[in-house]
């Protein structure tokens, strides 16, 4: 595995360089660089997996009543920022996070915090949210391109509240319902006076705010630790690893079933994760002892 930064206490580290005979380091959390001998044995490739979530403020706008108004772009007095992020390494401990400072949320001036979470972003091979497709990637995007900065590098997106619709009949999907009812980290209460109160610079309730947000992160690893098995179209990390391993988890701890996966001009042998315990894995090499020439018409 990696060193662990001694300054943060981050597993999300990297090498640079050798200095009198010992391997550098520099954490890709805090930025401290620090060495160890050059026998450290360093991870085998896992992906970079970042889960994270955005707190963002209202807009502004203006009206001629209250209800069932549809508000035009023109009406938009003050534009929406962000607030607070929070993120963290897959089963890394820290949790890292950012906030405006009381002036910086009086100005509406999140450029700094974009900054922040945009390097972690840039680092990340997929990334986790709940959902982070529709809301929290897109959000983040409009506020880089609002500030004139460049994108990050390409990755790859797990949305959990997609997932959680698509494979489940559940009574509800939001993540306060599902870390509940699984017993997991649950979300702090909040109410409609926070947004307010954050807005208007006041410090305590800026912390109170990176603090629920830090909370969301550590309730979304949970549940996307729990959603996992059932994850049929996960992005494939042995292709990250270039090796044959678990799908969804990374492990090379798989065993074959009796049980086999059908397509329309093949089949293939079914293989059981034992760590994360998904069925959903395939051999690429079909287990047909004839080629088959007759195919249903489509509709």
């Amino acid at each position: 595995m990696r060193p662990i930064c001694p300054d943060c206490t981050s597993t999300h580290t990297r090498k640079k360089g050798i200095r009198r005979g010992n391997q550098r380091w520099v954490c890709n959390s805090c930025r401290r660089q620090f060495t160890t001998p050059m026998d450290y044995v360093e991870e085998n490739g896992f992906p970079k997996i970042l889960l994270f979530d955005v707190e963002t403020s209202f807009y502004h706008m203006v009206g001629w009543g209250t209800y069932k108004q549809y508000i035009q772009h023109y009406q938009i007095t003050k534009h929406q920022y962000i607030i607070s992020w929070a993120a963290k390494w897959l089963y890394d401990d820290n949790v890292q996070s950012d906030v405006v400072t009381p002036k910086e949320s009086k100005d509406r001036d999140d450029k700094r915090i974009l900054k922040s979470i945009w390097k972690l972003l840039d680092e990340a091979d997929i990334v986790i949210g709940h959902n982070g497709e529709r809301f929290d990637v897109r959000k983040l995007r409009w506020r880089f391109i609002s500030q004139n900065m460049q994108p990050p590098s390409p990755f790859r997106v797990i949305d959990t509240l997609k997932v959680a619709r698509r494979e489940f009949f559940a009574p509800s999907y939001k993540q306060d319902f599902l870390t509940k009812y699984f017993k997991l980290q649950n979300k702090l209460t909040t109410d409609f006076q926070l947004w307010v109160d954050c807005e208007a610079g006041i410090k305590k309730r800026l912390e109170e705010m990176v603090d629920y947000n830090r909370h969301d992160v550590i309730g979304l690893e949970q549940m996307y630790l729990k959603l996992r098995p059932y994850m049929r179209n996960h992005p494939n990390l042995g292709v990250i690893m270039d090796e044959d391993v678990c799908p969804n988890c990374g492990e090379n701890d798989l065993t074959e079933t009796n049980n086999e996966y059908f397509t329309s001009a093949n089949r293939f042998p079914i293989y059981r994760c034992n760590n994360c315990k998904t069925p959903n894995i395939r051999s690429k090499k079909n287990s047909n002892d004839k080629g088959t020439n007759i195919r249903s018409v489509s509709s």
